[in-house]
């Protein structure tokens, strides 16, 4: 039986990596052939995701994604929300989760709609950015504005 080095373990999980990002590459790809042809990547196109501010993205309202994991905060409040929020997070990246939805909800049963969502939006832009490539209001069958797809950073693996 052969010992694998930890540079032997970095290099099989970063080809995984690349790996599971090009399948994603060739995904959105296919979606935007079927789509009637967007245009083509650019920076502020990447992988036909444009951006809508430095972590925020669109995804095309019909896209279908497979998730991760997902977080329910429905009839959380924010307190209850952020404790939810860190340790799901945590245990997404400790389990090599890559791609979440946390559901919000749209508010409709509060007297102002959508706190919960613009708190979670909040937490995502300054908490969650250090751990975040990008996120994006989640397409209309996975919960549109009531939800958000999170695409976390590749975990750095110690030597």
């Amino acid at each position: 039986m052969k010992h694998i080095s930890d540079d032997e373990w970095e290099a099989i999980f970063l080809a995984q990596e690349r790996e599971r990002e090009q399948e994603e590459r060739e995904i959105f790809e296919q979606y935007l052939r079927a789509d009637g042809g967007k245009p083509e990547p650019s920076p502020e196109n990447l992988s036909g995701i444009p951006f809508s501010g430095q972590l925020e993205r669109r995804l095309p309202k019909s896209m279908v994604l497979a998730v991760d994991a997902s977080l329910d905060l429905h009839l959380k409040t924010k307190h209850e929300s952020l404790v939810a929020l860190e340790t799901f997070f945590r245990n997404a990246v400790l389990s090599g989760d890559r791609l979440l939805l946390i559901i919000t909800g749209k508010g409709h049963h509060s007297e102002q709609k959508g706190v919960l969502r613009e708190f979670v939006r909040k937490w995502l832009r300054r908490d969650g950015r250090h751990r975040i490539l990008w996120y994006a209001d989640a397409p209309r069958k996975m919960g549109g504005t009531g939800a958000f797809v999170v695409r976390l950073k590749p975990v750095a693996r110690e030597k």
